[in-house]
């Protein structure tokens, strides 16, 4: 009870911190419950040049999530931590089943049914609950979007012809609600998640030419084969090859079988075991690259994994219940996701929300491998053509292994490695992700590490591997083959090198990998690094350069197979003492805003056929001076008509009836009042009902009415 009400105290604490106004909203006027808006519902366009078209159709109907956060989050955090620890006897490799995390971690069931209640009487339909409790699925016309929230949305056309809708405002929500929500996810549906591979152009001619040859690469077009792989990363000894491991694949595209039987086929591999999983009846789409390409090298690399093809729609709700699917089922200890989009096209909720899922798969042991992004250190463009340094989501989550891309040479005769620099193709045609989070805090397994860039945020890739399209893959796709890079064949890659890690710990009966990230920077920054990771020592990724051990263009480096097998399937040595934490920030500043307030009161008793006065005064009750002018709007009802006013630093328009004063007000100041004289004709309603309304200054407007009865 103490943790809940901790918590309670802690989230009101931080909406203020925020600046954010309590007000009674017109929706919940008759409860009389207190509302607040949710910040961070507003994005920057992902889309340049976008152009606002009228709002959307009353009847459209709009796919929302409700986020809610974890329980005793810290307490998660510390038990992940230990579980990872190979020193930790107590805890190690004592992962949580799903029930386990639910019952300790999840959102309590009374939380997520208020959340449900309360969609249900705004007139949205739940569609979809989630075992961990984390995410509400519902639905609900535009205009009853737009009504529960106090808010509206409005059509955008971006350049490229693609429409999308986006909202005026924050979310308005009851406090209640907003003590136990992250946010509500889905008012906008800007964003559209990515692939990161890049197919070299070829022609038929060429790939028959440079079909099955004695020099390596030796696969179709020239492209890497599975043997050529396992000779140049030193897997040709590791006896493991996947047999008993899943892997999972996240995936907003489908795929077609018969590319698959054609790839394994040619290559003399075993039939795939796949399982395909629709989540939310499936992405809608055609067949992408990027799957058949996911599915090929993870079978690359493990050959007798079972491979799980999670496929769901290209939205904020279909990307989270498709994660969260993954998470809930736990049938796999390697996940691989090759879809992505800049971390600052998201919102903060929706960060949040998948950082729940991932830490989620962390305590249950689930290893997650993310492309870190083919456009090197911009990782906004080419959607945003600004070359503004930006790194990927989810690579830069906390609990994923982000995956960078190098450009491999190997020997021709032999196959063997010879070294690896950072890919990088230039600007637009591809280059290895890499960079500094702008919104996660470095981890703690990273902080000490040298040569980050940054020992405040989160540093991006962790590791890498081939990735450039000139030294690519042969992929079978859409019955065709052709040569692939991009970081989306690096993170499957790993996936599959993990099923065999996986495959040999199950074997001597240790618990499987899990989160990899502090075993393999404690591998990184040890003396056995170089036997471990091939260090990349050239090149740059548009702006962060490589360097000794650790760099933000490639992370620790590629694999050297049998060597890092042989270290993560024996005894592992104990991890560092985490550093101490850091002073927490100051707290940030509370946000100065005006808000105005509006009095209307008669001086005089209002007398048919003579003059009367109304006494306005505005006052600022926030805690920042007004910005710009300040106007008040007067609604006289039939029978009073304007005479004359008085008021020091007011103009008036009596064509409109509208006073304006452009001095700055001070917070807890009031403007001098305005004495409003009218004359009293003819009442052809009593009581008589006058309304003033007070706008700009960068406050809210208000509007109050006087009514009183004439004689």
């Amino acid at each position: 009870m103490k943790d809940r009400f901790a918590n309670l105290f802690f989230r009101y604490a931080l909406l203020f911190m925020l600046g954010l106004t309590f007000q009674v909203g017109a929706e919940h006027s008759e409860s009389n419950v207190p509302t607040v808006r949710l910040p961070g519902h507003v994005l920057p366009r992902s889309e340049t040049n976008a152009v606002r078209l009228k709002g959307l159709d009353d009847t459209t109907q709009i796919p929302l999530t409700f986020t809610l956060p974890l329980r005793n989050k810290d307490e998660l955090e510390d038990l992940v931590r230990r579980i990872h620890d190979p020193a930790d006897q107590e805890y190690y490799g004592k992962y949580l089943t799903p029930e386990e995390f639910t019952e300790r971690f999840a959102p309590t069931q009374k939380d997520y049914n208020d959340v449900k209640d309360y969609a249900q009487t705004l007139g949205m339909t739940v569609t979809g609950t989630h075992l961990n409790r984390t995410l509400l699925n519902v639905t609900a016309a535009a205009s009853s979007v737009e009504n529960a929230f106090n808010l509206k949305i409005h059509k955008y056309l971006t350049s490229s012809g693609r429409m999308f809708y986006a909202p005026n405002d924050n979310p308005e929500v009851p406090i209640t609600i907003a003590s136990i929500i992250d946010g509500v996810v889905g008012i906008d549906n800007s964003a559209v998640w990515h692939p990161y591979h890049q197919k070299k152009e070829m022609t038929d001619e060429q790939l028959e030419s440079q079909g099955k040859s004695s020099k390596s690469p030796s696969g179709p077009g020239g492209g890497f084969s599975p043997s050529d792989l396992w000779t140049a990363y030193e897997l040709t000894g590791i006896p493991a090859n996947g047999l008993g491991q899943n892997v999972a694949l996240f995936q907003l595209a489908t795929f077609q079988v018969s590319d698959i039987n054609e790839y394994t086929r040619y290559f003399g591999l075993p039939t795939a075991k796949l399982k395909h999983i629709l989540v939310d009846g499936g992405s809608g789409e055609g067949i992408n690259a990027e799957v058949s390409l996911d599915i090929e090298l993870v079978l690359s690399l493990a050959p007798e994994s079972t491979i799980y093809v999670y496929e769901g729609p290209n939205s904020y709700q279909g990307v989270l219940n498709t994660y969260n699917r993954i998470a809930t089922d736990n049938i796999a200890k390697q996940v691989s996701t090759s879809w992505g989009l800049s971390e600052n096209f998201v919102s903060s909720q929706f960060l949040n929300a998948e950082n729940a899922i991932f830490l989620q798969m962390a305590a249950h042991g689930q290893t997650i491998y993310s492309a870190a992004g083919d456009s090197g250190a911009y990782d906004n463009y080419p959607i945003n053509t600004s070359t503004t340094l930006a790194v990927d989501d989810p690579s830069s989550q906390p609990y994923i292994v982000g995956v960078g891309g190098t450009t491999l040479t190997v020997n021709q005769l032999s196959g063997a490695y010879i070294s690896e620099s950072v890919w990088n193709r230039g600007l637009g045609n591809g280059a290895g992700g890499g960079g500094v989070s702008a919104y996660w805090p470095i981890p703690a397994w990273q902080a000490n590490v040298p040569n980050v860039y940054s020992k405040v945020f989160r540093n991006v890739p962790d590791v890498a591997l081939n990735s450039d399209t000139n030294t690519g893959y042969a992929i079978y796709h859409d019955s065709h083959w052709a040569i692939y890079g991009g970081t989306s064949c690096a993170a499957p890659l790993w996936a599959g090198f993990t099923a065999r890690i996986n495959q040999e710990r199950a074997a001597d009966q240790q618990p499987a990998l899990g989160f990899a990230n502090p075993l393999f920077y404690a591998i990184g920054t040890g003396s056995s690094y170089r036997s471990n990771f091939h260090d990349i020592l050239n090149g740059d990724n548009l702006f962060y350069p490589a360097g000794t051990a650790y760099d933000n263009a490639t992370g620790l480096g590629s694999f050297i197979g049998a060597n890092l097998f042989a270290t993560l399937t024996n005894s592992l040595p104990p991890l560092p003492p985490p550093p101490p934490p850091p002073p927490p920030p100051p707290p940030p500043p509370p946000m100065l805003s005006p808000l105005l307030n509006l009095t209307l009161r008669p001086t005089t008793t209002l007398r048919r056929g003579r003059i009367a006065a109304y006494e306005i005064v505005v006052s600022n009750k926030g805690n920042g001076p007004t910005s710009g002018p300040v106007s008040v709007a007067i609604t006289l009802p039939r029978g009073l008509t304007y005479q004359s006013f008085s008021g020091l630093g007011w103009t008036f328009n009596k064509n409109t009836l509208t006073f304006v004063n452009s001095n700055p007000l001070k917070a807890g100041s009031s403007y001098p009042r305005i004495l409003l004289n009218i004359k009293v004709s003819r009442i052809t309603q009593n009581p008589v009902n006058t309304s003033a309304t007070v706008s700009g200054g960068g406050s809210a407007s208000s509007t109050v009415t006087n009514q009183t009865s004439a004689r």
